[in-house]
């Protein structure tokens, strides 16, 4: 598992070449980013190369428009602050909040994924069974750094690691008493890298009641093309939403 090495990959127009003009801008090239750390199978890196369904969706959505891209596969909190700087143009694989809304121009939503919570049977040995999320409030709660937990609507979340296997021995030890994750992401983990963290005295259980939360891609406010390329997105990551509502 990558931990901090920013990974770069290049993916170039070979048979289509043409310029999208935007806001009297021209560009067919866009830097984007990802999380290396742990967001399979959205996004995720293995032996060097940067796969994934945002790969799949930024091939469709931009190659197919003849404009090339490079990511780079990083920390999630340096590709964040990349994008906000301008080093970056497009942050795939992002949840909402208002102070992101105000840095970075948000694109469609184009998939969704389960929030679930994850405890240690050392620390309640009868299990852990909750009605309602706001029931989540009465324990000491923790998850990722530079991870956005507004959609939990919760009170204090202590950031205790970089990555789930981070995260998940804090809970063991006793730093906190649940996690806060989304299973697509554990299951993601497990089939991508044969990793299955929700084993021994682990227990993930899905959050009653609460919706699934949207992700989303940021746009740099910095970059040039930004209006045009937001278009570009938009158009085809409301197909992808509609396929996902048929399936």
């Amino acid at each position: 598992m990558l931990r901090f090495t920013d990974i770069t990959v290049v993916c170039v127009i070979t048979l289509v070449s043409f310029t999208v003009h935007a806001n009297n801008t021209n560009f067919t090239h866009v830097r984007v980013c990802g999380d290396a750390i742990d967001w399979p199978p959205y996004t995720y890196v293995k032996d060097e190369e940067a796969y994934g369904f945002d790969i799949d969706v930024l091939n469709e959505a931009l190659m197919k428009q003849g404009v090339s891209y490079e990511i780079t596969m990083t920390s999630w909190s340096r590709c964040l602050k990349g994008t906000k700087s301008g080093e970056f143009d497009l942050a795939v694989s992002a949840s909402y909040n208002r102070n992101r809304d105000n840095d970075y121009i948000y694109t469609e939503w184009y998939y969704s994924i389960t929030p679930y919570y994850i405890y240690s049977t050392h620390r309640f040995p009868q299990g852990l069974t909750i009605t309602n999320i706001k029931e989540l409030s009465d324990y000491k709660l923790c998850g990722n750094h530079g991870y956005n937990y507004a959609d939990f609507g919760l009170g204090e979340i202590i950031r205790a690691g970089n990555s789930v296997k981070d995260v998940l021995t804090k809970l063991e030890q006793g730093n906190c008493e649940v996690y806060l994750n989304w299973i697509e992401i554990i299951d993601g983990i497990k089939t991508v890298w044969g990793i299955d963290y929700i084993s021994g005295d682990l227990v993930a259980q899905a959050i009653p009641d609460m919706p699934s939360h949207k992700f989303y891609m940021l746009i740099s406010r910095e970059f040039p093309g930004r209006n045009k390329l937001k278009s570009i997105l938009d158009s085809y990551l409301r197909s992808v939403q509609n396929n996902s509502h048929s399936d």
